[in-house]
């Protein structure tokens, strides 16, 4: 019964990475990690202090990881990870965080119709 209802549940998870490089722009490093996201398909929002995904957390959390090895491949000599994570129930659906609520051409990405 309990994996019956986690498959009902929306995983929203909102990652940053801050690389290091000795050489190079950081920003290009971070252009790195956003292709990975883009590269996914699940549904995903640039901002302008982190990304932020939608879909099954494993599938989110592996995304991270790639971006962060992304980050490393580009020539980061250290890579510093933040991550959040938001899971809800269909129980929430009257929360204040939900993304059906005022729905804004920024979060309509992760809206079903």
């Amino acid at each position: 019964m309990a994996k019956a209802a986690e498959a009902k549940n929306t995983v929203m998870l909102a990652f940053q990475v801050i690389p290091r490089l000795r050489e190079g722009n950081n920003f290009e490093a971070v252009d790195q990690a956003i292709s990975v996201v883009k590269a996914s398909g699940v549904p995903f929002q640039v901002g302008a202090m982190e990304t932020t995904m939608r879909g099954e957390l494993d599938q989110l959390l592996e995304i991270v990881k790639q971006a962060e090895k992304a980050c490393l491949e580009f020539g980061a000599v250290e890579v510093i990870t933040n991550i959040k994570i938001h899971t809800t129930t269909p129980e929430a659906h009257d929360t204040f965080c939900t993304y059906t609520r005022g729905v804004t051409p920024s979060n309509s990405v992760f809206v079903e119709d």
